[in-house]
């Protein structure tokens, strides 16, 4: 998305409720996002834009519809390790002008194949010389570890980011999804996992609720509980922002991840930092036997939280806060 702050992650989620809607009504890639530019353009006053890959996998087959709107290149890994950046054919920019088209492409995946798509802040991330990490050494990173889960795809790839910018503020958010096809041998279902780095400003929530509502939404995710996962986001993404670096600059990292469970499907968050220590575990629940007069203040929310989900867990290692909250989505 273009810009950066509360008008770019409003521009970017009101993108996401378009292309949702339209998706959702059976359209084919380039339709969903010719009907969805077109519908940006609309009253695009800030002359904002957003960049969009877009695919339809067909869980049964392996048969994907991908169309691209001014995205970075996605990359193909095949099963026996190869790794390809698809140089597909963009589309204009949606939100840029109403008459563009877009060209749709197939592809056949075969069991364990994966996808990875980014968006420009990996290969643009740059180190303290300013020099780009660049495409190059994400497809080397990708190599690395082309046999491993998608989990520890976006891990291996986001070390080889850090450890070229070191020191080096960073520029722009890094966002990362990988997939892998599973095959309807193994049932049909596909393990998802995504992550983003924001900084640690309250004024990223939108950004961030934005961010897992993508995936709790593509999962098929009942509104009663994306809303239950929203509310403990929320709560967990304000408190590190506000109490982790102590007023000082940082940012968090978000892992978010869809997986198969007993016939149906959980989904993970999980919170990142390099503040001080805390376990937000630690602390007794409070007594809401009484009154609000008599209770001391705080620990309200965290309590919530684990009342809310089906699973909460911290734990400090190499230098960071990492907690992890889990909800079952499907039975």
């Amino acid at each position: 998305v273009s810009g950066k702050g509360i008008p770019a992650a409003l521009f970017m989620m009101a993108s996401m409720i378009v292309l949702d809607n339209n998706a959702m009504m059976g359209k084919s890639p380039a339709r969903i996002l010719s009907d969805t530019n077109g519908a940006m353009c609309d009253k695009n006053r800030e002359e904002m834009f957003v960049t969009v890959w877009l695919g339809i996998l067909e869980i049964s087959t392996g048969r994907l519809i991908a169309a691209n709107a001014g995205h970075e290149y996605p990359v193909i890994i095949d099963p026996d390790g190869s790794v390809e950046l698809l140089k597909d054919k963009h589309g204009f920019v949606i939100g840029g002008f109403p008459s563009s088209k877009y060209t749709e492409y197939e592809l056949q995946l075969k069991p364990g194949s994966k996808i990875f798509v980014y968006s420009d802040g990996v290969p643009e991330a740059t180190d303290p010389e300013n020099n780009a990490f660049g495409i190059d050494r994400m497809m080397a990173a990708l190599n690395e570890s082309a046999g491993a889960s998608p989990e520890q795809i976006l891990k291996n790839v986001r070390a080889s980011v850090d450890g070229f910018v070191k020191e080096a503020e960073q520029f722009d958010d890094l966002t990362m999804l990988c997939l892998e096809y599973k095959g309807s041998a193994a049932g049909g279902d596909a393990s998802v996992s995504g992550e983003t780095v924001v900084d640690a400003d309250p004024k990223k929530l939108a950004e961030v609720q934005a961010f897992v509502d993508g995936f709790l939404e593509n999962a098929g995710c009942p509104i009663k509980m994306q809303m239950q996962i929203d509310v403990c986001v929320e709560e967990i993404f304000v408190n590190i922002a506000l109490y982790a670096y102590q007023g000082g600059k940082g940012d968090v990292r978000i892992r978010t991840q869809i997986t198969p469970s007993d016939g149906g499907a959980e989904a993970t968050v999980t919170f990142e930092d390099t503040g001080i220590p805390f376990d937000p575990l630690a602390k007794p629940d409070p007594d809401i036997t009484m009154s609000a007069e008599e209770r001391r203040i705080g620990g309200l929310g965290i309590f919530m939280t684990k009342k809310m989900m089906d699973g909460m867990y911290y734990e400090r290692k190499d230098g960071k806060n990492i907690l992890t909250i889990r909800k079952i989505i499907h039975k």
